[in-house]
């Protein structure tokens, strides 16, 4: 299980971070050429499938505003 550690830093929201993923030559394969294609870069394509899988899945994304922190 993975979790999203906080940070003391007074700029502790952000708005994207940064992912690194293993998958197979042929997955890679694929996605290049479709991220050719549609004329996006890997990183945008991949971030919209995963963006576009959780909504299928009725998951909604965090709220863009920072949450207030607990006392």
């Amino acid at each position: 299980m993975v979790a999203l550690g906080s940070s003391n830093s007074t700029h502790s929201f952000r708005s994207s971070q940064r992912l690194t993923i293993t998958v197979a030559h042929a997955t890679l394969q694929a996605l290049v050429e479709r991220s050719n294609t549609e004329g996006r870069s890997l990183s945008n394509l991949a971030a919209y499938l995963l963006e576009s899988s959780l909504d299928r899945r009725g998951v909604e994304a965090p709220s863009a505003a920072p949450q207030p922190r607990a006392r």
